[in-house]
């Protein structure tokens, strides 16, 4: 028999993505530690771990049990409300949105991006500051430079 159950995380195991689950409405058991569902775990790898104090959704099928997910409640909502938006928050502020809607990529990140590997804009430009890479000037003695030339 399948059976799915809301309850809260009470301890987690990171390194073997597991979880214990109490369900207030079976009297407050505390489960085993769960597996929790990540979507690839072989070549394309995915993770992430609920925290102390979230709701998860857990299904059971027999003695077998999973964490499928954690859910929104009135207490805790959904930091977005469009249908058009995939939205990763952390919890130190750093978030990641794709809007499909306006096909804009928004990352806030509260510290330092590192990227290891070449970088290729191919169209477009970039702005730091409020100056373009492609249109800003030098100033020089005897006047001001041209901007960039593009090279191949």
């Amino acid at each position: 028999m399948n059976e799915h159950l809301i309850g809260e995380v009470v301890s987690i195991n990171p390194a073997k993505c597991r979880a214990r689950i109490k369900f207030d409405d079976r009297d407050g058991i505390i489960s085993e530690e769960l597996a929790v569902v990540v979507k690839g775990s072989l070549k394309n790898k995915d993770y992430w771990m609920p925290r102390v104090g979230e709701a998860v959704l857990c299904s059971f099928a027999g003695k077998k049990g999973f964490i499928l997910g954690a859910i929104y409640s009135d207490a805790d909502p959904p930091p977005v409300s469009s249908e058009k938006k995939r939205y990763i928050e952390f919890e130190d502020g750093t978030a990641i949105e794709y809007d499909s809607a306006t096909h804009t990529l928004t990352v806030e990140c509260v510290g330092t991006i590192n990227i290891k590997g070449n970088i290729t804009v191919s169209e477009g430009d970039i702005v730091v500051d409020g100056i373009s890479i492609k249109n800003h000037i030098h100033s020089a003695p005897g006047g001001n430079t041209s901007p960039p030339i593009g090279g191949g």
